[in-house]
């Protein structure tokens, strides 16, 4: 059998692994901010990593969604 005959299932297509990715970019976001910055510019890598969790699942989805339709 030969790898074109084989379907790989896609990663992201498990809503978990799309959250995981998410919420792991905020993390490390949100552990720089907290360690290594002050005043305004932790507060704007907060809101940075706070958009990232929430919008980079969604961001996956898409993919997937338009990879399915391609």
């Amino acid at each position: 059998m030969s790898t074109s005959e084989t379907q790989q299932a896609n990663p992201f297509e498990n809503p978990m692994v799309r959250y995981a990715l998410g919420l792991s970019g905020a993390a490390i976001i949100a552990f720089v901010a907290i360690v290594y910055l002050e005043g305004l510019a932790r507060y704007l890598a907060l809101g940075l990593a706070i958009l990232d969790a929430v919008l980079m699942p969604k961001f996956l989805e898409y993919a997937l969604e338009a990879e399915e339709t391609a």
